[in-house]
């Protein structure tokens, strides 16, 4: 069995024909458009709802509806965000990680100046010594 695809980008920049034969794929694309211009104020859904609910785009299902894609909207943001700071702290375990792995070879390899090897690492002696006594 074989599928087949097609993706249609129905952003309001790319003007795609659909979005001329779908009134609603039509708004729903200037709704994004609008959050996007309002994503460095306070409050950017809120406003985009305003604005669109204002301009008719949307507007009789934002009005109905306007909380819940509010909430659909921030805890996609906020899932965004989550997954970042996790990469990050993730990234930040895995760098204090090999500190201390190039340390203990480092002693390992009969190194026993801190000082040394704090110039070799570029860590701090203050780091150095407590990642040696942390084991």
């Amino acid at each position: 069995m074989e599928l087949k695809v097609t993706v249609i980008n129905i952003n309001a920049d790319k003007s795609h024909e659909i979005l001329d034969k779908c009134d609603i794929l039509k708004e729903y694309s200037q709704f994004i458009c609008a959050v996007r211009a309002y994503a460095d104020e306070e409050n950017p859904i809120k406003k985009a709802i305003d604005a669109c609910i204002e301009k008719g785009i949307l507007a009789e299902y934002l009005k109905r509806k306007g909380s819940e894609v509010r909430n659909m909207l921030v805890a996609e943001y906020s899932y965004e965000e989550d997954i970042e700071v996790k990469q990050e702290e993730a990234k930040l375990q895995g760098i204090e990680q090999e500190k201390a792995d190039t340390i203990h070879r480092m002693l390992g390899m009969g190194i026993s100046d801190l000082e040394v090897i704090a110039q070799a690492t570029g860590i701090s002696i203050e780091e150095v010594t407590a990642i040696k006594n942390a084991r």
